[in-house]
């Protein structure tokens, strides 16, 4: 066998991998040489396996992890196509999530008065009156914030009876960045129809808080569903903020999602969600904003 044997440097011109490379796929198993020698440590291929060597680079051009690569090496044709082409298709999803990233940005740098922002959305007030609500908080980054908030809201909703109309939507806040590096934290909250209902749901569930929320208002703007899938929820987060330190009103708090359909089957167009900040009370009023932590069951 050894002598259709060929050593790193002529196989490494067969599969058009540098030799640095098949060290490091040897390393991890992907395309491991047919003899190595123990003393020196030199490699020697098979010519049969520079196919093998140019598909495990060819992954890699498509910017599949090693582990990702060593799964459809083991796959079957269909079922290794399948797992290449959502691979794909993720990757041309987080491409055009860069390019509306990088146009926000562009706008940022060019008006960063936010003037466009300004005019793009319109921006309301409404008040929303006291009502309890369960309050779970996690550290998420952007990866597993879809698994987070999907576990978290399937959990509240065997918590009793909520609230009609635009009182009862459950709703997110960020207290924080969530992103690939920063990790919230993340606060989901549904408004249960009595505070005894929210204390036993907080006693049942366990790491849950009832809480009472007092009456406040607060500036929202309404987004739709394709509006919610871009770079474009910036612009109106941005708006909203402008438009509130140019109201003489104070926020009370970080940003919230507030979910007035199911994003999962809302259409494009489709009202999906209300971008809101809470507002501290106008000079001279009380204060209405701020929970009873006295309330805080499960905590």
């Amino acid at each position: 066998m050894d002598d259709v044997l060929v050593p790193i440097g002529r196989f490494s011109a067969l599969s058009r991998l540098s030799p640095k490379a098949l060290r490091l796929y040897d390393e991890l198993g992907l395309v491991v040489p047919a003899r190595t020698d123990p003393v020196t440590g030199y490699r020697w291929y098979d010519p049969g396996q520079a196919s093998r060597a140019r598909l495990v680079g060819l992954l890699r051009e498509l910017h599949l992890s090693l582990p990702e690569i060593a799964r459809v090496l083991v796959l079957d044709g269909a079922a290794a196509a399948t797992v290449v082409q959502e691979h794909a298709a993720a990757d041309a999803g987080a491409a055009q999530a860069r390019s509306e990233l990088a146009g926000y940005v562009c706008r940022l740098l060019a008006d960063p008065n936010g003037r466009h922002a300004m005019e793009q959305y319109t921006i309301e007030t409404r008040t929303v009156p006291s009502r309890a609500v369960l309050s779970w908080t996690r550290r998420v980054h952007s990866e597993g914030l879809g698994e987070v908030l999907g576990e978290a809201l399937g959990r509240m909703r065997s918590a009793g009876p909520g609230l009609p109309g635009i009182e009862g939507c459950p709703y997110v806040v960020y207290h924080a960045e969530v992103s690939d590096d920063s990790d919230g934290p993340v606060e989901v909250v549904r408004p249960i129809a009595s505070h005894d209902d929210a204390v036993a749901a907080a006693k049942a569930l366990g790491d849950v808080q009832a809480l009472v929320e007092p009456t406040h208002d607060e500036a929202f703007v309404r987004l739709t569903a394709a509006q919610l899938r871009g770079a474009e929820v910036l612009d109106a987060l941005d708006a909203l903020r402008r438009s509130v330190d140019g109201s003489g009103r104070r926020s009370a708090g970080p940003p919230r999602q507030v979910m007035i359909a199911d994003w999962r089957t809302a259409g494009p167009d489709d009202a999906a969600c209300d971008l809101a900040v809470p507002l501290a009370a106008p000079a001279g009023g009380a204060d209405r904003t701020a929970r009873r932590a006295s309330d805080n069951v499960g905590a």
